[in-house]
């Protein structure tokens, strides 16, 4: 990425850090007044992952004792659950104590979305077909609740529309050929017979 810094158009220009985090964009509200999760973005930078800035500067972790009975707690789970299906349609649900689990389509899209969204600065990881993201009961509407939206939606549109299908065909093969060496690995049984 380079800026034109020059106002009279001279061909001064200075490079920029593609890793500097990308700036927060504007909340737009529905006429009920909740967030319009759906319509906020009318597109996305280059995802982390792929060399372009991250969303956040730090790493969003999820929180070690979070009060899950707490108001805050259920607001934010709430949100952030709302948020993921009007932007991904990936349907998510409270999960162990801190972690919303996503259900996706496949244990490679759960794996590739949790390295795109740990390159975007929010804590994530997959097991099998689900993709656990942090939620907490500190978590605010204008930071981190939009934080782990953002980077769902950044990482599931890339999925959907931008990564090719023959790369999403390597990397199901890869997955498979890893399970087979798994169990290749693993010491035999024989039967006495």
């Amino acid at each position: 990425m380079v800026l034109n810094l020059s106002a009279n158009h001279n061909q001064k220009e200075t490079a920029v850090d593609p890793r500097t985090p990308m700036p927060a964009g504007p909340i737009l509200y529905r006429e009920d007044g909740q967030i319009d999760w759906q319509n906020m973005w009318g597109s996305f930078c280059m995802l982390a992952l792929t060399g372009g800035p991250p969303h956040r500067s730090d790493l969003l972790t999820a929180p070690s004792d979070p009060d899950t009975k707490s108001e805050g707690y259920r607001i934010a789970v709430a949100e952030i659950t709302r948020g993921i299906w009007e932007t991904s349609k990936l349907t998510a649900v409270p999960a162990t104590p801190g972690w919303c689990a996503i259900t996706c389509r496949s244990p490679v899209q759960a794996r590739w979305l949790a390295e795109a969204i740990v390159e975007e600065n929010v804590e994530a990881r997959s097991e099998g077909a689900l993709l656990f993201v942090p939620v907490g009961d500190n978590f605010r509407l204008k930071q981190e609740i939009k934080n782990v939206i953002t980077a769902v939606a950044k990482t599931s549109h890339y999925w959907e529309a931008h990564l090719a299908a023959e790369v999403k065909h390597t990397l199901a093969l890869q997955a498979a050929l890893g399970r087979f060496t798994t169990r290749l690995r693993q010491p035999r049984r024989w039967l006495p017979w």
